[in-house]
């Protein structure tokens, strides 16, 4: 009985994926997700409440990754900006994008061109906002940390240093990059803005 509604799960999963990913959230209706998915439509708000929380559930994956993205590199217990000077810094970065873009290409499509009509349509602008507040709090505690960080950046740059970031996803899930392509592409702009903050940083 379990292994027959994990199996339904994964259908009706799978069938929405497809959908939203067609038709996006607004246009995509629950009727048409259940009766692809093979089940009445009360029974599927009997796995899925509503659209909206289907809609998250697969959209959750990319979401996380933003998140940790974020805390990893910018959070209180992010790391410390001595890692610029690394060698294997660029690479590291590199490899984080290229991973989230891998594992979680299609929840980034759903949440970045799909999500119009759900509760995560203002995803964007809110990761922006906490990310540029988040940043600006690191930039402080690096300052405090490190006596010899004297430099100062508007607000508004780190803001649209965060919109860049979503931009580069967009552009690359947009145009369906193949790997080699999009790790070209992530390559060049990692280095072009290490470059940037170590010398705005005059480290």
């Amino acid at each position: 009985m379990q292994t027959l509604k994990t199996d339904t799960r994964k259908r009706i999963l799978a069938v929405s994926r497809s959908l939203f990913l067609e038709k996006g959230f607004q246009a995509a209706t629950t009727r048409e997700i259940a009766a692809a998915s093979g089940v009445t439509l009360s029974n599927l708000y009997h796995y899925y409440p509503s659209k909206d929380a289907l809609f998250r559930v697969l959209v959750t994956p990319a979401t996380d990754a933003l998140e940790m993205l974020l805390a990893e590199r910018h959070g209180q217990t992010g790391y410390d900006i001595a890692k610029i000077q690394e060698d294997d810094y660029a690479d590291v970065q590199l490899e984080e994008y290229m991973g989230m873009i891998r594992k979680h290409r299609n929840s980034l499509k759903m949440l970045l061109f799909k999500s119009q009509g759900s509760s995560l349509e203002g995803f964007k602008e809110y990761y922006v906002e906490k990310a540029t507040r988040c940043v600006l709090d690191w930039f402080k505690l690096m300052k405090a940390k490190h006596s010899g960080m004297d430099f100062e950046v508007s607000d508004f740059f780190i803001h649209l240093n965060n919109v860049w970031m979503f931009t580069l996803l967009e552009e690359i899930l947009m145009h369906d990059l193949p790997e080699e392509e999009t790790r070209s592409v992530l390559s060049d702009y990692v280095r072009f803005e290490l470059i940037g903050w170590k010398k705005m940083m005059k480290i």
